[in-house]
This record gives C-alpha cells, sequence and structure tokens, in this order.
C-alpha cells in the first residue's frame, strides 16, 4: 500500500472519529425514547378532580356541619393541567379530525424542527419525577428522538415545608452529575427559548422557591401567604392563621398529593354581630351634606357646651363613615371558576367591608366572609372580630386599646392580630394597640369644621369632645 494511500486512510479515520465525535456521540448520548401518557389528556381526568372539588365546597355552603375540606391532587391531573397550557396555542393536538398531521401529535414545535411531546410528571410517596419528551423533525418525519428527566426527593420538614430536592437530572442516556446536569440543562432551554432554566422554573412557579445552589424547591407558609398576597393581603393572613392552627394537613402518597382543611374552628359563631342598618355614602355630596349638619350640630352643642362640647354618634353614622373612607381598600372578592361535565361551576369567596359596632364602653371591628354558590341557598361563613376600649393621645390619634380577637372559635394572639391587621395597613398595630393617626381622623371628618381632643365609648355611643376649626 502506497505512502499516500495510507495517509489518505489515516486522515479519513481521524475524520470519521471527529464526526463521530461531534455528531454520532452527542446522537446517542441525548437520544431517549419517550411516550407522553396521552390516556390522560381528557375531560375524564379534570372531571375526577374537578368533582372532588365541587363536593368539597358545595358541603361547605349547604351543611352546617361539615367541618373538613378533603382533596386529592393526582399526577394523572396535574398532566392534564401542562398539557392543556403548553398545547394552549395548537388548537389540533388530539383532535380526531386532524390525525395524520404533525400538529395532532406534537403540543407546541419550536424553530419548525423541533416537536415537543409534552411535560409530565409520576409521583409516589417520596419522589415526583419530571419528563420531558421531545422530536426532532425533518421534512415531517422524525430523525431523533431525545428527552429530560429529572427525579425529585420530597421531604416534609417538621415545620410544614416541602422540600423537592433533585436527585437525578438525566438528559438522553447522559447521567451526569446533579449541578453539571442542571447547568447542561439550563444551557439547551437558553438555546431553544432565550431563557435560562432558573428564569423559566421562575416564570412558571406560582409559589414556592426554587433555590439554585441546593437544587431544591421550597414550599411551605412563607411561600404559600406571599403568593395568596398577590391575589388577596387577607387570604394571605387568613392561611398564616390556618399554619398557626395547624388545620391544614398535607401528605404525599403514590395516589397523589392530599390536602385536608379543617374547617369548623373557623365557622362563624351564632354569637357573632351583624353589620348594622346604615345608608351608605354613593358620593361625595352625601358626605358633604352629612358634614354640614354635624358642624351646624357642632355649634349649637358649643353654644349650649361652650366650657366642653361634645357630640355622640350612632352606629349607622360612624359606619357610613368608614365605609365610605375605607371604600374598597378591605373589601374583596376571589371567583372561584371551573368546569364539570360541560357546565360551569362558580363560587365566590367574599367578604363585606369593615363594620363596627358600640356596646356599653367597647368599640368592636368586624370583616365577615362567606363562600357561596351561584344558584345555592346557603353560605359557610367566618368573622373577625376584634373587641377595643377607644381613646386619644395627646398627639390628637385616636387609639384602640385591643381587648381580646377571635376569628370562629380560635382565639388571635397580638402576633397573628399584628399580622392581620398589617394587611391594612403594616402601621396600624402598635404593641397592643391600633393607632389611628390625627390626619386620618381629620379626613374622615373633613367639612365638619371641628378639631377632636378627645374621644370614647359611652352607652353604646362613640363620644366626641372636640373645639371649632378656627
Amino acid at each position: 500500500m502506497g505512502r499516500g494511500l495510507k495517509r489518505l486512510i489515516r486522515l479519513l479515520i481521524i475524520f470519521l472519529v471527529i464526526v463521530f465525535i461531534l455528531i454520532g456521540l452527542p446522537l446517542i448520548l441525548f437520544h431517549m425514547k419517550t411516550e407522553a401518557p396521552i390516556d390522560q389528556y381528557n375531560d375524564a381526568t379534570e372531571n375526577a378532580f374537578y368533582q372532588a372539588l365541587d363536593d368539597n365546597l358545595t358541603s361547605l355552603v349547604v351543611d352546617s356541619e361539615e367541618d373538613t375540606m378533603s382533596i386529592r391532587v393526582t399526577d394523572t391531573f396535574i398532566n392534564r393541567v401542562i398539557q392543556k397550557q403548553l398545547s394552549a396555542g395548537n388548537d389540533k393536538y388530539q383532535v380526531a379530525t386532524y390525525e395524520g398531521e404533525l400538529a395532532y401529535d406534537y403540543m407546541v414545535f419550536v424553530q419548525d424542527v423541533v416537536g415537543v411531546k409534552g411535560v409530565w410528571t409520576t409521583l409516589t410517596d417520596d419522589a415526583l419525577t419530571l419528563t420531558a419528551g421531545a422530536d426532532i423533525l425533518i421534512n415531517g418525519t422524525v430523525f431523533y428522538q431525545t428527552g429530560l428527566e429529572m427525579r425529585f426527593n420530597i421531604v416534609l420538614s417538621e415545620n410544614d415545608q416541602y422540600f423537592l430536592q433533585i436527585d437525578k437530572i438525566q438528559i438522553g442516556n447522559i447521567n451526569l452529575p446533579k449541578k453539571q446536569a442542571f447547568a447542561l440543562t439550563s444551557s439547551i432551554v437558553n438555546m431553544l427559548t432565550s431563557k435560562s432554566l432558573n428564569d423559566m422554573i421562575a416564570e412558571q412557579l406560582s409559589f414556592g422557591t426554587f433555590e439554585e445552589e441546593e437544587l431544591s424547591l421550597v414550599i411551605g407558609e412563607v411561600g404559600l401567604t406571599e403568593y395568596l398576597y398577590t391575589i388577596d393581603p387577607t387570604l394571605s393572613a387568613l392561611l398564616k392563621l390556618i399554619y398557626r392552627e395547624s388545620l391544614l394537613v398535607l401528605d404525599i402518597s403514590n395516589g397523589g398529593f392530599d390536602i385536608q382543611l379543617s374547617m369548623n374552628a373557623l365557622r362563624r359563631l351564632i354569637t357573632d354581630l351583624d353589620a348594622p342598618s346604615f345608608t351608605k355614602w354613593d358620593s361625595e355630596s352625601d358626605k358633604v351634606a352629612f358634614m354640614a349638619d354635624f358642624a351646624l350640630q357642632a355649634v349649637t352643642n358649643a353654644l349650649l357646651n361652650p366650657l366642653d362640647p361634645y357630640i355622640d354618634l350612632e352606629e349607622a353614622d360612624i359606619n357610613a363613615i368608614l365605609d365610605y373612607t375605607l371604600g374598597e381598600d378591605v373589601q374583596f372578592e376571589l371567583p372561584i371558576e371551573f368546569m364539570l361535565n360541560g357546565v360551569q361551576k362558580e363560587y365566590s369567596f367574599a367578604s363585606t367591608n369593615l363594620f363596627l359596632r358600640l356596646n356599653d364602653d367597647e368599640l368592636s371591628a368586624h370583616l365577615k366572609m362567606s363562600l357561596t354558590k351561584t344558584d345555592l341557598v346557603g353560605s359557610f361563613d367566618m368573622q373577625f372580630n376584634l373587641n377595643t376600649n377607644v381613646s386619644m393621645n395627646a398627639n390628637g390619634d385616636i387609639v384602640l386599646t385591643v381587648i381580646d380577637s377571635n376569628l370562629g372559635t380560635i382565639d388571635i394572639d397580638n402576633e397573628t392580630l399584628t399580622a392581620l391587621i398589617g394587611t391594612l395597613d403594616p402601621n396600624l398595630m402598635v404593641g397592643d394597640t391600633l393607632v389611628i393617626p390625627e390626619e386620618k381622623v381629620n379626613e374622615m371628618f373633613e367639612g365638619s369644621n371641628i378639631v377632636i381632643n378627645d374621644s370614647y365609648v359611652n352607652g353604646g355611643l362613640l363620644r366626641l369632645h372636640y373645639g371649632l376649626a378656627g
């Protein structure tokens, strides 16, 4: 064999080795055959969950003896939710009319060459496995199959936090050390989406915290309450109370993620006070008219008792002033809507505005919250109650000294009360008192032409000692 031919063969072998390293080896290493759980992508899968949810919510609304809400979130339901989200932009996916088209088989296409089969989960009592599958297509024909598998070990800590720590990341046939695999996965995701894997997790994760250093997802009271705070601060404070009283029990098994919430302790007591009747102010002109009458009465009282004029306000007047001043700052309404067997189910969790009651020498504040269902008689009611004594400090601030507070049969301690009141105003609670600043008091009585210098409850009326503004 000539020297030139040997050199040519050597170059050819080197070339083939390079081609194998650059192309063949990655094709072998990244190959993974995956099959999405298509049998779970149907209405029956989600109807099973929503039927249980509907039964639980309905029982709370109509049955005054029902005290527990129990529901199981299965991996099949999670997979159906993921599928609907991923294929939201593809109305041909798994629709029989389009069988034979690529859009029927793949949820999403990336750059017209990568067909995403989907992302799905498998849940056991100690682990959650997340699988993603995709095919590379050339002229509509599958050229290559690949996938990703991430296994999370699930650990429940003593403070009721779930730690989902990455135990394994497998890309195709490669099973690298966790941090290297995470970095490689992030690079691939970045190539396809221009986002890091950490960014994508942060965007898609409604609650919980992903800690990249520990490669763990933490789901607990802090993450859940922060998530609820974005929906409504009152819900966040309510969850804090539920955690404090150990009313929420979470468990994971082969069957799914079990949630049990004890509700009876939260139920409104028959002794809880109702909101008093009062005429709402619909506009600024209603306030102006009231304050004009109020100012006239204040002048008359000052003439009759010039050394120490005072005026008594009834519950109806106080609640009209409070309702108008607060507006919708405290009131909330959270709709709960879902489809069950093709029928729209509509629930609402909503509150009244904050209202006040006067009794002897005490002032009490109340917020009633109700779960109701459209076209169904009944409701599940809860009510926050706060009893106080009223006084005024040297700065002209109204001071409410807390006597006690409760929600259902739960007595609320000062720490929890501070968290609850903090949803209204983080500066309102000072020790065991609520301090309403002088400027807020003046805002409430703007247009009355009086300056309040003392206040307290006397015989079920709010007595205000005042001077006339100059």
